[in-house]
């Protein structure tokens, strides 16, 4: 029989670099799991296509090196974490349609892939029957994870609905049920994601979302930035990267029109629907660009009303957006979509679907609340850690390990 202490290594495989340095679920998790376990983070093959359109900056350059196995592709990134680029260059594929030649390149660039992964647990001295397998949605390699890989156990994680985009669309929606039926358990950040892995996997589980809340301190006073102290009372805000394929647009213009004595803030980068938006032509929205992320805590208390105006489509029903946690973190009355995933942060949020019903619930956040309710939406937030997410995927392995 093995037990909990038969796993000693990670591979954590992910769809994001490690060197773009940004937040990311599997960053997260790896830096969680480190604690406890020897961890691997796994960058993301390059493939031609990539190359191509990277080869002229530094960054592709040395991506191509590692690619060819030229560079130093593996580095120690902190304590018991490393981060490895696979020397393997794959051949571009997603843009065919004939899906049996799909399938046969896209298992020859997993057995790329794992070759380089096989090949430097070998040098680490890291035995694969003491190591689960961790898959952050790479979900068209990973459906060979145990041909090519044999890992202990294989864990498939889901984060966002990503078959229905774009990219993923085409061979996602054929792949990924595949993939995820094939591990030994699904792991996903909301009720509503769990529900779609549990179609093809029993063992299919909402471990929650943890967030870095440290520098979200509600009772720290924050100076209150020039750019925002110009803007005229009552400040509605939204804090994150402004796309229009998760944004609703037509209902912020809709709200704009309807309340032109409230002012709109829009805080973060924009990508070209919210270019060419009418919202740039009203006179109380106001787009403040994409500012540090040390200084969000100073933006968000000295909003009157933070919001999330998602759209609800196939991207976002399930997507859990951690900006609501910093939003409570912050103390602040918060406005947002209601989809699945947000009725877990009930009664801390007001939802609501429509213009109509927008408005009425910023009236409301716009009200005066207790120092009782305020605090239990801080509370609400603080419990969302990565600790907790990391403690339930230990609950399962451990049930998992008992049966072998």
């Amino acid at each position: 029989m093995s037990s909990v202490s038969d796993v000693e290594n990670y591979l954590i495989i992910a769809q994001q670099e490690w060197a773009l340095n940004l937040g990311s679920n599997a960053r997260n998790l790896a830096a969680e799991i480190s604690k406890k376990h020897r961890v691997m983070y796994v960058n993301p093959a390059m493939d031609f296509k990539s190359i191509l359109k990277q080869i002229g900056t530094k960054h592709g350059k040395e991506r191509l090196k590692m690619a060819l196995g030229l560079g130093q592709n593996t580095i120690q990134a902190g304590d018991n974490l490393w981060v490895h680029t696979p020397s393997t260059l794959n051949t571009s594929i997603n843009w065919l349609r004939n899906r049996k030649i799909y399938q046969l390149l896209n298992r020859r660039n997993a057995q790329g892939f794992f070759k380089s992964i096989r090949r430097i647990l070998d040098r680490l001295d890291w035995n694969l029957d003491q190591t689960v397998a961790f898959n952050d949605s790479q979900m068209f390699m990973g459906l060979y994870t145990k041909k090519y890989l044999q890992p202990l156990l294989s864990f498939y994680y889901i984060r966002d609905n990503l078959i229905e985009h774009p990219y993923f669309k085409y061979h996602g929606t054929l792949i990924e049920p595949q993939t995820v039926a094939a591990m030994d358990a699904v792991f996903a950040n909301s009720a509503y994601l769990a529900d779609y892995g549990r179609q093809f996997n029993p063992q299919s589980l909402d471990i929650g979302q943890g967030c870095e809340l440290d520098m979200y301190d509600a009772n720290k006073k924050h100076p209150l930035p020039a750019d925002l102290a110009a803007i005229p009372f009552p400040r509605l805000g939204y804090i994150g990267f402004l796309t229009g394929e998760r944004l609703d647009i037509q209902l912020l213009e809709k709200l704009a029109d309807l309340k032109p004595d409230w002012s709109w803030v829009l805080i973060g980068p924009e990508e070209i629907r919210f270019q060419q938006s009418e919202l740039h032509s009203k006179s109380n929205v106001y787009f403040l660009g994409a500012r540090k992320p040390e200084s969000l805590p100073s933006y968000i208390q000295h909003l009157e009303v933070c919001m999330n105006p998602q759209s609800v489509n196939a991207l976002t029903v399930g997507n859990y957006p951690r900006k609501i946690d910093e939003y409570l973190a912050m103390g602040k009355p918060t406005v947002a979509t209601d989809t699945p995933a947000m009725q877990m942060f009930l009664p801390h949020v007001h939802l609501a679907l429509g213009v109509d019903a927008y408005v009425q619930a910023i009236e409301k956040a716009l009200q005066p609340v207790t120092a009782v309710e305020r605090q239990a939406g801080i509370d609400c937030a603080k419990g969302h850690t990565w600790e907790a997410c990391v403690e339930k995927i230990y609950a399962v392995q451990e049930e998992l390990l008992k049966k072998k």
